[in-house]
């Protein structure tokens, strides 16, 4: 890698850099949307006769520079057969941030849990006895059940996820724990996430053989066995919380016919 120049942002005053990196050393951050093959042509056909003008954006990480912005470009100069591009050096800790404001569309319930759960990972790793009530991680972190919903993800990709984020965003607090500690608590709360997953597919194929059928039926069979309804304000903890919703999605996996009353209507988002 080959180190052009070294500026100050003229706004902030972050220290960025400007490097011409070997195509072979980049790569793309793993939450990023999969990519537009149109896009990619007609950028190809751009650079084809323009040149490699707007430098993609990335970050370090294990020896390796991780685009956060320039996906298509990056893969529009590979097509070309472009051996290095120029890349600005972002710190790590703005990249969240950028990939944040830097969308083509409003960011999916799964990616915002990644990105939540890569922001309070790089936190745990830098600064592991931070507390993660801290007014700082509060403030990088948009809300905290992303992050449990982001592991939950991770061992789950197909999860329903949006079916429990009414109930999570009112119930998952943060916890005031080391990063190093918390995060096991976090996977716990995870580990309750796909319990009640578990359970609710089971309800939705119980309900589908009594010819129940509804695009949001999962959501639906969670809404039914909610057991704190639509109030704002939860005294019980997540832990009991997530243990009486298991406990109702049995109940309904017992008698399914009692759905066949339930008036489904989608809860606003929170």
């Amino acid at each position: 890698m080959a180190k052009i120049a070294e500026f100050q942002e003229p706004l902030l005053g972050h220290t960025l850099e400007i490097e011409m990196v070997p195509t072979e050393d980049l790569e793309v951050i793993e939450i990023q949307r999969k990519p537009s093959q149109y896009h990619v042509k007609r950028l190809a056909d751009s650079i084809r006769k323009l040149g490699f003008l707007v430098p993609v954006i990335g970050i370090r990480r294990d020896g390796r520079i991780v685009i956060i912005d320039g996906q298509h470009r990056y893969l529009a100069a590979r097509e070309l057969g472009i051996q290095e591009l120029p890349v600005i050096i972002v710190p790590e800790k703005l990249a969240f941030d950028l990939m944040e404001l830097n969308v083509e569309k409003q960011m999916s319930l799964r990616e915002k849990a990644y990105v939540a759960l890569n922001v309070y990972r790089w936190w745990r790793d830098v600064d592991p006895e931070r507390k993660e009530a801290d007014l700082e991680l509060r403030d990088a972190i948009e809300s905290i059940h992303y992050v449990t919903l982001g592991l939950a993800y991770e061992k789950a990709p197909k999860l329903f996820g949006s079916a429990y984020e009414s109930i999570l965003h009112r119930v998952d607090r943060w916890l005031d724990l080391p990063l190093n500690e918390a995060l096991s608590v976090r996977e716990e709360r995870a580990g309750l996430v796909l319990e009640v997953e578990g359970l609710v597919r089971e309800a939705v194929a119980k309900l589908q053989e009594l010819g129940v059928n509804h695009p949001f039926l999962p959501r639906a069979v969670v809404s039914f066995a909610n057991p704190i309804g639509r109030k704002r304000i939860i005294e019980e903890s997540y832990e009991e919380v997530m243990g009486k919703l298991a406990e109702n999605v049995r109940r309904l996996i017992e008698n399914p016919q009692q759905f066949l009353s339930f008036r489904f209507e989608e809860e606003p988002a929170p």
